[in-house]
């Protein structure tokens, strides 16, 4: 590689280690072990952060913010400037909103979600911390040397929103971490499965609002990482809709059990607004099972022909979908449309992920 870079590694010290922005980091990792010594970014890690085999690190000493709702002060009065130091003249990976320093930066900007709905995430004098936070954001990802985005959706809203030019662009997808073996219970009869968070752009209310409308003896079951008052109002719009008693709310299970539940699952829900990735259809159909989802570009980026696009707000068209995929009884037919899951999702790994990355680091370079 031309000149060094340095890829921002601490989220894996982060509650989000296994999901989210960590899962994304640990699986573009997987990515750089595939590739030749000399292709591998140096990481910025926490102090005792444990360091994959095979690279170097440079430590950073960060300490815990434990203030819930009010944005870390410490990359932006103390981080910045010691990404520029450590990255010693050379291209800085920022793969996180709070952390892009300015210089030879390459940016991996997995959405813009929350400008994209700024009514539910952005504004209000509650969230002015957070809003202030953004902005900055913005302004740094617009002074970026190239901008690495999961889907041309994306790349869309980097250019509308963010000012940045075509020219700067680069659609680099990511790939889907590998799952665990499946291990656990998963519930007795068809039932279909939303695993997710519960934030507004997910839009788990039209889940809900679909299978209170579905053929009697389907179910729903929801996994993800949900906070206490998202989850009591989705149990209340449950119960205003009829669909109380359909659905099994569990919450934040283990990996092994969510490998489980979505391979028993007749198909997969995945009813969002809006994505930047995608990677909930690249999940299911990695496993074989039939996905569901929005008709929204970056679903249907991810999932091209091998998944089912369903309108949003018609929540009969989505009964009858899921009606359709739990009453199945065609082995053949279920086996084939798997197998042509399975194909789609293969197209996409994470070294194909780290070389299109290595290329941003040579061209940032010089």
């Amino acid at each position: 590689m031309p000149a060094p870079a340095l890829l921002d590694a601490t989220p894996l010290a982060s509650a989000h280690a296994t999901r989210g922005i960590g899962a994304a980091v640990r699986g573009m990792l997987e990515g750089f072990a595939a590739l030749p010594p000399d292709d591998r970014p140096a990481l910025l890690v926490r102090r005792g952060q444990p360091v994959p085999e095979g690279f170097e690190a440079r430590e950073v000493r960060w300490p815990r913010w434990p203030v819930y709702r009010l944005p870390d002060p410490w990359p932006f009065a103390v981080g910045e400037r010691a990404a520029r130091r450590l990255a010693a003249g050379g291209v800085f990976h920022a793969v996180q909103p709070s952390l892009i320093p300015r210089g030879r930066t390459v940016v991996t900007c997995f959405d813009l979600i929350p400008a994209s709905f700024r009514a539910e995430y952005l504004s209000g004098a509650g969230r002015a911390p957070e809003a202030f936070a953004y902005r900055h954001f913005l302004r740094r990802l617009g002074q970026a040397r190239l901008v690495l985005v999961p889907s041309a959706e994306t790349g869309v809203d980097v250019r509308r929103i963010a000012g940045v030019p075509p020219e700067r662009i680069r659609v680099v997808p990511l790939a889907t971490p590998v799952a665990p073996p499946g291990d656990g219970s998963a519930p007795d009869g068809p039932y279909v499965l939303y695993a997710g968070a519960i934030e507004p752009h997910k839009n788990a209310p039209l889940a809900i609002e679909a299978i209170a409308l579905a053929e009697p003896g389907v179910r729903l079951v929801m996994a993800g990482p949900w906070s206490a008052r998202r989850t009591e109002r989705l149990r209340r719009h449950a119960e205003v809709v009829g669909a109380g008693g359909r659905i099994d709310w569990l919450g934040l299970v283990p990996p092994e059990r969510l490998t489980a539940l979505r391979e028993g699952a007749r198909a997969v829900l995945v009813p969002s607004r809006k994505e930047g990735v995608g990677l909930p259809v690249l999940e299911a159909l990695s496993a074989g099972v039939p996905v569901l989802a929005s008709d929204t570009p970056a679903l249907r980026e991810v999932g091209a022909d091998a998944a089912t696009y369903l309108p949003l707000g018609q929540p009969a068209v989505w009964a009858a979908a899921i009606s359709a995929s739990a009453l199945a009884s065609d082995p053949v037919a279920r086996a084939v449309r798997a197998e042509h899951g399975r194909r789609r999702a293969a197209a996409f790994s994470w070294e194909r992920t780290a070389r299109a990355t290595a290329d941003a680091y040579r061209e940032v370079a010089g």
